[in-house]
């Protein structure tokens, strides 16, 4: 299963360089809940962020198996876990999270890269069903060597005219807020089903709000 993403190359050059430093996201995840899915713990890592300009790196673990409990069948329990290491130091555990999941919902880590000053970085805990996403941020600041992480749940869908869009995680400002880019929707060419542009997600208070439209033939 794939998932579309936005390609920060056909945004337009001054929201690119607010948005993140251009680079290639990294991802794992722990295939589809259900009865193929082990029951015995299995970690998957993912390969290794490096940014040598800047002198972090990080990785993503995902620990996954099928729920064992009386009348959970069908259910699987994932521990993300995001790890980095700076200026040379050894790798540290950032943050932990536990979720469960459902039958056929797959959940991984993506990391997303660095805020264009360097001083944040980004992850997604994600979890997809179909066409569907839940995206869990995860920006870790270096200057205070704390992750902070927030739920982005309906709170843009609440915004738009609902026509199944999709959010796409895509950077991290130098003040820490989550960008997301919504595309126009796959399910329908209608004018109000139309671009959503690119919003902003402050994880310390819940706060999203949009910054810019796109016109239709910025997507292609």
């Amino acid at each position: 299963m794939r998932y579309r993403r936005a390609i920060l190359l056909s945004l337009p050059l001054s929201l690119t360089v607010a948005i993140c430093s251009a680079q290639k996201h990294i991802e794992v995840d722990t295939g589809e809940c259900g009865s193929d899915m082990p029951i015995k713990a299995t970690a998957t890592k993912s390969a290794v962020f490096n940014d040598k300009v800047s002198g972090i790196r990080a990785y993503g673990v995902v620990l996954y198996q099928r729920s064992t409990r009386e009348g959970a069948e069908g259910h699987c329990h994932v521990i993300y876990k995001l790890f980095a290491a700076d200026a040379g130091r050894p790798f540290q555990p950032l943050k932990q999270i536990d979720r469960e999941m459902d039958d056929g919902q797959i959940a991984g880590i993506e990391l997303i890269g660095l805020s264009p000053d360097k001083t944040k970085l980004a992850a997604n805990f994600w979890i997809a069903e179909g066409d569907s996403q839940l995206h869990v941020p995860v920006v870790y600041d270096r200057s205070t060597k704390s992750a902070s992480y927030l739920a982005l749940e309906d709170r843009i869908q609440k915004r738009i005219h609902g026509c199944d869009q999709v959010e796409d995680f895509i950077g991290v400002t130098n003040t820490g807020e989550a960008v997301f880019t919504i595309p126009p929707s796959r399910y329908s060419d209608t004018p109000e089903c139309g671009d959503k542009g690119v919003w902003r997600f402050n994880l310390k208070t819940g706060r999203v709000y949009q910054v810019a439209k796109i016109s239709g033939d910025k997507w292609q």
